[in-house]
């Protein structure tokens, strides 16, 4: 494993907003237009993030794990949440394997494609060869599944008959951090919620799952409340991304 990494500079503060921003200018501009507005937003911020259920390292790598799913993709975020992740004491293993356990969330597209493309096939008069029963490379990545994650969602059923050599991969994929990740298994729950309840991916099925899991693994309602809270911070990213453009917009225009 890794050894963390310790930060250099000031003692990292989480619930710090004026952390978020690139340099005291951008903080200071949007200050000047609105000072209230930036008043209201620290605290928004400030509010999950001073929370006692959640270590600090893990509300980094779950805030994370929010921006670098395939429904946000948020570069900039990605690239501060790193550094906040290591700060918070977590370490590159940490992040790899946070990375690697949140792939399949785009997976959950084809549980709504599959069907869809199934009733089409038929309305369309176009027949199927029987699906067998037994194949063995689906009853195989079927059981290692199981074996490794616990439990299976049946949406899975129709996907992996049809296309049982991508299961198996998905399978592998879906399995690689549960077996061998640094992360606890509670730990990587915590992320697996975080991902499914946020405003750009708010997948209820697996959010049950993940959940249940969770509690199982000895959660307690306000990790999990917490969680739901760093979900709605991402609503502050406009704000900050935005007041960041606004100061480069300012720096190159010329004076008057």
């Amino acid at each position: 494993m890794e050894e963390k990494i310790t930060p250099k500079g000031d003692p990292f503060d989480p619930t710090s907003f004026d952390a978020l921003f690139s340099s005291p200018d951008v903080i200071a501009h949007i200050k000047r237009i609105s000072p209230t507005s930036y008043a209201a937003a620290a605290q928004f911020w400030r509010a999950p993030m001073a929370g006692e259920h959640l270590s600090p390292r893990m509300k980094e790598l779950i805030y994370f794990a929010m921006h670098a799913s395939a429904s946000a993709l948020n570069v900039e975020a990605l690239q501060r949440q790193q550094k906040r992740v290591l700060a918070a004491g977590g370490t590159q293993d940490d992040i790899i394997d946070v990375l690697i356990s949140i792939v399949g969330l785009a997976n959950h597209a084809l549980y709504a494609s599959v069907p869809v493309l199934e009733e089409e096939w038929t309305k369309a008069g176009k027949s199927d060869e029987e699906l067998p029963d037994d194949d063995p490379i689906f009853a195989a990545a079927k059981q290692r599944f199981i074996d490794i994650r616990g439990f299976w969602n049946s949406d899975r059923d129709s996907l992996a008959r049809q296309m049982p050599d991508y299961f198996a991969a998905l399978a592998d994929m879906s399995t690689e951090s549960w077996y061998r990740g640094c992360l606890t298994r509670k730990e990587r729950e915590f992320v697996c919620i975080g991902i499914d309840c946020t405003v750009t991916h708010s997948y209820e099925p697996g959010l049950r799952i993940h959940v249940r899991n969770a509690i199982r693994e000895g959660a307690t309602k306000g990790e999990i409340l917490e969680i739901f809270q760093l979900a709605a911070l991402m609503g502050l990213e406009g704000f900050v991304l935005s007041g960041e453009a606004m100061a480069r917009t300012l720096d190159r225009m010329p004076p008057d």
